[in-house]
């Protein structure tokens, strides 16, 4: 090749050099360290995370329990279903109407005797009882009367009344126990049953029974002659649970005097003779029978118990279950 050909061919060559030469130093940082070109970013594909599937809502199974089965008609002792049934209408009747539910009452009771002639003679006395509570008892005010007997075949029974919350006796309490005194000191033999339960809701270490018993006995009546029952909390547990320990500690009891107030005379006397006619029905010989009363004067400050309340007491004694 010639030399004049060859010399310009250098010189494009030196300037290639010189060019790229350039290029390279624009790469070069200013601190003189080497500034790679930015690499592509290549995106990271991440294989799935393979989950359970959920599982589907279980909606709960509840069994239900089992029911019981009705608790089967159990009537009292000594009754059937059909006597049971018969006694409860002539009850409700006369409660509900007196001496207008005659008729109702003298069916039932043919029925009854029909179906169970003991049955039927008891319920027979104690209708007949009711019904001269409520139209014919005589009230005695203050004191027993004359011709009582004169020994310890009486026991004159002192209703209890609600204590105050302190226990101490409220004024109506302690008028049955001046009542009370009266009929023991005309009747110095008879014994004493003083009846109720703690009603003191201050001072549970009290009862009513319990303070009529101090009561009589500071002023004067032997403590021997008193018969304390305190577990009473209603007429109806007055007349039960007294009837039970004159029956069972004191047989020659054969007559009893009710002592309340008068208002609450009629349901006492009630109770206490259901109680005579029901152990009669149950052991065949009538252990006592209320012959008298004596009242406390209120003043009318209660009504009197109406027969559909007595009917409520007379009932739980007929029936314990009631």
């Amino acid at each position: 090749m010639k030399r004049k050909t060859l010399f310009p061919l250098l010189l494009l060559l030196l300037l290639i050099l010189i060019l790229s030469g350039l290029l390279f130093l624009r790469r070069i940082s200013p601190a003189g360290s080497f500034t790679p070109a930015p690499a592509v970013q290549t995106p990271t594909v991440t294989a799935p995370v393979e989950t359970a599937a959920p599982a589907p809502l279980q909606t709960a199974v509840i069994t239900p329990e089992p029911t019981a089965a009705p608790t089967p008609f159990l009537p009292p002792r000594g009754y059937t279903e059909k006597t049971y049934n018969l006694v409860s209408d002539m009850v409700y009747a006369y409660a509900d109407r007196q001496e207008a539910a005659g008729e109702t009452i003298r069916s039932d009771l043919d029925a009854l005797h029909a179906a169970d002639p003991a049955l039927g003679a008891l319920w027979g006395k104690i209708m007949d009882f009711w019904a001269f509570v409520n139209t014919a008892l005589e009230i005695n005010e203050g004191v027993l009367p004359d011709g009582l007997p004169e020994d310890e075949s009486l026991c004159l029974v002192v209703l209890g009344f609600q204590l105050h919350a302190d226990g101490s006796m409220s004024e109506e309490l302690r008028g049955r126990c001046e009542t009370a005194l009266r009929c023991a000191e005309k009747y110095p033999n008879a014994r004493i049953a003083v009846t109720g339960g703690g009603t003191a809701w201050q001072n549970p270490t009290v009862t009513e029974a319990g303070v009529m018993a101090d009561w009589l006995a500071e002023h004067g009546v032997d403590r021997t002659r008193i018969i304390t029952e305190d577990r009473s909390m209603t007429t109806g547990d007055n007349a039960a649970f007294t009837a039970a320990i004159l029956r069972e500690k004191y047989p020659q009891v054969k007559s009893l005097a009710i002592v309340s107030s008068d208002y609450h005379l009629p349901l006492g006397v009630l109770l206490f003779q259901e109680e005579a006619f029901l152990a009669e029905y149950e052991t065949g010989a009538l252990p006592f029978s209320v012959v008298s009363n004596a009242a406390l004067h209120t003043n009318g400050g209660y009504s009197p118990d109406s027969p559909m309340s007595q009917r409520l007491y007379l009932w739980s004694l007929a029936d314990p279950g009631y």
